[in-house]
């Protein structure tokens, strides 16, 4: 309900914006309303999903750290438009003491809630490489928010204005960074969609303030921060409301199996600049225009390159993974992986464990060849590939012995998994010189928690040898299945 309000409450702040920029209307101070009333509530939000004890506790820990940041910026922005309202055109900053420390305490406490994130990659290289590429992302923030904003001020001299401009930008260009870091470390405390508005929010918070001249060009009673701020507040709002729906989307994105090699957000960063040098350079007639598309080009050309080589190792540790957890010829698990999932399995609950052996497999070798012993081992290796569920695992132990890990699994859907490849293998002959070879095999299954499952489904497999043909065994109790 309180993220509801917040939304309603922007909604509202974006419409009577709207309507002052097509055409004033109303008091000056209808368009400050907003910022006091939706501050609290994005407090409340925040303070609730810090109470949620699905949550783990660092994250638990952070929107309770982050809970004041909404009450704190809310109190200077609401001195600043007090300011505003009692000195009309008195002066062209209304950036006082009271907006000064209120507004650097909660960018120092985010700051401080984002430093105390849980982030992965303890290895020295993993810390340095988080660090640089946050450090790029702050750097391209800082010279907009300088070039669009905290110039102006200094530029007048070391006034009060100016000293204050510049601690707010230095202030939100720590926060740009402690956010930077969280987005590009393997690890997170907040869930990805949250984390995806925060970010939006507190990018917006640090840079719109640069828009102020072309607001205050166009009417004086209109300020930037009665539209971005509303926005801002909602985005957090959305954040913790996101937090606060899925708190078990919050994992270990190191665990992804599709993860780019490199993060686009401090290539954007240098594209952002170089963009913005582009622009100044193109307004002036000297040689800076020659300099600043070589310092682009040469920047293209390296990040194109430095891609590219990220790629190819990606692609070269993809390929030594995959050799080293997967059997060469079938292009199953080995024995190494299947012992992982086996594991991972057991500790899950009771899975189900079928061994599987062909019959008659020295005599194909033997008569036909190993070439066409090979080409049984892969035909069955398709069969199981096709059969098995999504989250099961199959796997060749080594010669013509295969397993599988069903997941999971009751004692009925199992015995499907079993006769749906019983019924795939006696389908699908092998035709070798001309001859059909008839694939036979015995299953045998087991379920349980023990330490002996594979040893029980090796005794139910050669309980199934027993029997002719393609045979299913549980745990000893045989039945023919083709």
């Amino acid at each position: 309900m309180p993220t509801r309000v917040c939304i309603a409450l922007f909604a509202v702040a974006t419409t009577w914006f709207t309507v002052n920029v097509v055409h004033p209307a109303g008091p000056p101070w209808l368009l400050w309303a907003v910022i006091p009333v939706i501050a609290p509530v994005v407090a409340v939000v925040f303070w609730q999903t810090s109470r949620n004890p699905e949550l783990p506790a660092p994250t638990q820990r952070f929107w309770r750290h982050v809970s004041p940041v909404p009450l704190l910026i809310g109190a200077g922005q609401s001195a600043q438009a007090i300011d505003v309202l009692l000195h009309p055109g008195a002066r062209s900053s209304y950036t006082g003491p009271w907006m000064l420390a209120l507004d650097g305490a909660g960018m120092l406490c985010l700051s401080h809630a984002l430093s105390r994130l849980p982030v992965g990659g303890n290895k020295r290289g993993d810390v340095a490489r988080v660090i640089l590429d946050a450090g790029s992302v702050a750097l391209a923030a800082a010279v907009f928010i300088w070039h669009f904003g905290t110039r102006r001020a200094v530029a007048a001299g070391l006034t009060t204005a100016g000293v204050i401009s510049l601690i707010l930008c230095v202030l939100a260009i720590l926060a740009v960074f402690a956010l930077a870091k969280v987005i590009l470390s393997d690890y997170s405390a907040i869930d990805e969609r949250g984390l995806r508005y925060l970010a939006a929010g507190i990018f917006i918070g640090a840079l719109a303030p640069m828009l102020q001249p072309l607001v205050a060009a166009h009417d004086e009673r209109l300020y930037v921060n009665q539209l971005h701020l509303p926005a801002v507040f909602c985005l957090a709002a959305l954040a913790a409301y996101s937090q606060w729906r899925a708190p078990a989307g919050i994992r270990n994105r190191a665990a992804r199996k599709l993860r780019r090699p490199y993060s686009l957000l401090p290539y954007t960063a240098v594209a952002a600049v170089d963009g913005l040098l582009l622009w100044e350079a193109s307004t002036r007639g000297d040689d800076i225009v020659v300099m600043a598309f070589c310092a682009v080009a040469l920047t293209a050309v390296v990040v194109v390159r430095q891609i590219s080589a990220l790629r190819d190792n990606s692609r070269l540790l993809a390929q030594v993974d995959h050799a080293a957890s997967h059997d060469a010829l079938t292009g199953l698990a080995n024995r190494a992986l299947f012992q992982r999932r086996l594991d991972d399995a057991l500790a899950a609950g009771r899975p189900h464990v079928a061994l599987i052996d062909l019959d008659g497999f020295k005599q194909v070798n033997d008569t036909f060849g190993h070439e066409t012993g090979d080409l049984l081992l892969t035909t069955v290796a398709s069969v199981l590939r096709d059969n098995v569920r999504p989250r099961d695992t199959a796997a060749r132990l080594g010669g013509d012995e295969f397993v599988l890990v069903l997941d999971d699994a009751d004692h009925d859907e199992a015995n499907r998994v079993a006769e749906r490849i019983a019924t795939a293998l006696r389908r699908e002959p092998l035709v070798a010189h001309g001859n059909r070879i008839q694939i036979r095999a015995s299953i045998g299954l087991a379920c349980g928690d023990a330490d002996d499952l594979l040893r029980r489904a090796d005794a139910a497999m050669y309980a199934a040898k027993r029997m002719p043909g393609t045979a299913i065994s549980h745990d000893g109790a045989a039945t023919h299945a083709a």
